[in-house]
């Protein structure tokens, strides 16, 4: 990876993770939605410990590297889940995605509105957005 996109993928986690410490309150439940390696949850995991984190990732092998990285650091206020994200039910506080692919940020922000949660997310692959059964673009 180059200096320049490293940089701006570090000033990505830096901006998400300021808007969440800007609103979290001790005791919330925040969830990290396509969480991947958990390079945006266990920064929040570790910067909240009073907050529980939940990553919820679909690929085994990406929660497997979040879960090396959250015990090397010791974090015990966070909680891996793999599965897709429309099969979590719990209630939280803070939705963030962080690239969430194609149409999974929106997927989010919904999910995010009927928990009446706040969120944080920044999208990715707008390549990939299309119409789908769920969601059509342009939103009116």
């Amino acid at each position: 990876m180059s200096t320049d996109r490293a940089l701006r993928k570090q000033q990505q986690l830096n901006n998400l993770v300021y808007v969440v410490l800007s609103q979290a309150k001790p005791g919330d439940r925040i969830v990290d939605f396509c969480s991947g390696g958990g390079h945006l949850g266990i920064v929040i995991a570790h910067m909240l410990p009073s907050c529980q984190v939940i990553l919820i990732e679909n690929k085994e092998l990406s929660l497997i590297r979040a879960k090396k990285r959250s015990d090397e650091l010791g974090l015990s206020n966070i909680w891996f889940i793999q599965a897709n994200m429309e099969y979590f039910t719990g209630m939280f506080n803070i939705g963030v995605a962080l690239h969430a692919c194609g149409v999974a940020t929106d997927m989010v922000i919904e999910h995010c509105i009927q928990m009446r949660a706040s969120f944080v997310t920044c999208p990715c692959c707008y390549g990939f957005i299309q119409n789908t059964s769920k969601f059509n673009f342009p939103k009116r």
